[in-house]
């Protein structure tokens, strides 16, 4: 009951598609430890076959795990502008070389991560992280800001509904003061009905018996598809690790 108050009702959600698909069924270890051997392996890679290469173990990855590619591709577009960065900068050092380099490397650690999100519960995956030791304070507090981004995010869009409801269809230019005006009050009357809402979601909480860390947690069971998934990605990472320490040439 407590868990169902967090996540909220009626709106759309990163993991919305996650009870969809086969990956989503995997237990939320596997997928955790599967998922971040294969990033941390591919931050170290530096030979541009490799680097390439866990590219398209990663874009496998994305579209064997039968999410829908329209949503993964507007999360990873909302990564874009950070990975460019990156990249650019790379690239005014040290040439277009090392900033394809670059672009390829985050992206393939980016892509593994949005699946990861797009294809598991929330609750699911703070579980798998308790299960790997990592306090409750942490974990209780991801699950809470995930929920008041959520909250945020709804505030906002009632916000643009009313504008628009009201004939405010944006500004003429940045300089255009009445629009500033506009956009800035919005910004602000978010905030406000955000903290509003937020405080009856924590009274909310306290009077389902919200102590501090939202129990119960999910219990899963680990199943040779969760087996064969963490195996093959931890071979992948092992055969590039390998081929980038130059022990097989």
């Amino acid at each position: 009951m407590i868990v169902a108050h967090v996540r909220g009702q009626g709106s759309s959600r990163l993991d919305e598609h996650a009870s969809e698909v086969w990956f989503g069924k995997l237990d939320a270890r596997a997928k955790l430890a599967g998922v971040f051997v294969f990033i941390m392996v591919t931050a170290i890679l530096t030979r541009v076959e490799l680097v390439f290469a866990s590219l398209a173990v990663a874009l496998t990855m994305t579209v064997v795990s039968m999410l829908p590619l329209a949503h993964l591709a507007r999360m990873y577009l909302a990564a874009l502008p950070f990975i460019l960065l990156a990249s650019v900068s790379v690239f005014l050092f040290a040439g277009w070389e090392r900033g394809i380099e670059m672009w390829a490397r985050t992206s393939a650690c980016v892509l593994p991560l949005l699946v990861l999100a797009a294809g598991t519960e929330s609750f699911d995956l703070f579980s798998g992280l308790r299960r790997f030791r990592v306090p409750a304070l942490i974990t209780t507090l991801l699950m809470l800001t995930q929920r008041y981004i959520q909250l945020l995010s709804e505030e906002l869009a009632r916000m643009t509904i009313a504008r628009k409801a009201r004939g405010f269809a944006g500004g003429r230019s940045l300089l255009d003061r009445y629009g500033l005006r506009i956009i800035s009050n919005t910004a602000g009357m978010v905030l406000v009905r955000s903290i509003g809402r937020g405080d009856r979601i924590y009274e909310g909480l306290k009077g389902k018996g919200f102590n501090g860390e939202l129990m119960p947690w999910k219990k899963s069971h680990t199943t040779a598809l969760d087996i064969s998934f963490v195996a093959s990605l931890l071979i992948v990472a092992s055969v590039l690790l390998t081929l980038q320490l130059g022990v097989v040439q």
